[in-house]
């Protein structure tokens, strides 16, 4: 289980590249900076199915549907293509809004926690199923509020839980990781979680 943590790194040949998705905006338009590379390797807007009106009608129509409350959030879906890269989007709570991708009236935070986690497990089976390196961002730790340490503890466990065996070539891409910053923490935390696990981390 080759796992790595580069600093601003591009995804290897054939990943499938897993962005944060969002419970907050409702435009494909407006998602800000945890999406930026998913536009950026995916900006021929072409569905995986090759489905009319590409991945960015497909992504439009889950938003609405959540915002409408005709159906709850995707914790993952795959939708997008280019190149040899195949797309997928993650989607975990907002913590600092106490918001989850169900309708739920009241969430615990176990409730939120559990909700991250199935965002995280569908990515890594997606890229088993599909026998891909996984190239996927830390989750939910910019404006969302995620402790990058627990959110480092979550990517820890689910990668052991998911994929015991250790057949996938993860990457976590870490941008900008200054001292002290929250991508720094979750890059430190996560690689004490993984030696923790018998699992280091390749440099």
């Amino acid at each position: 289980m080759p796992i790595q943590t580069p600093i601003n790194a591009k995804p290897k040949k054939n990943s499938l590249i897993v962005c944060a998705g969002t419970v907050t905006c409702h435009t494909v338009s407006s998602m800000g900076a945890g999406f930026t590379v998913f536009k950026t390797y995916f900006n021929q807007n072409l569905h995986h199915e090759n489905r009319p009106g590409g991945w960015i009608a497909a992504l439009q129509l889950q938003l609405d549907n959540f915002h409408q409350q005709k159906q709850e959030m995707p914790a993952y879906s795959r939708l997008a293509k280019q190149d040899d890269y195949l797309g997928g989007v993650a989607t975990v709570p907002d913590k600092l809004g106490h918001k989850g991708l169900s309708f739920a009236k009241t969430l615990s935070e176990q409730d939120l926690q559990a909700q991250y986690k199935e965002a995280l497990r569908g990515a890594i089976n997606d890229a088993l199923v599909l026998q891909r390196p996984l190239f996927i961002q830390p989750l939910g730790i910019g404006v969302y509020g995620w402790d990058p340490e627990l959110a480092a503890t979550f990517f820890a466990e689910v990668i052991c839980q998911t994929d015991p065996e250790g057949k996938l070539d993860i990457s976590i891409p870490i941008f900008n990781p200054t001292p002290g910053s929250s991508n720094e923490k979750f890059k430190l935390h996560f690689a004490s979680e993984m030696e923790k696990s018998g699992y280091p981390i390749v440099q």
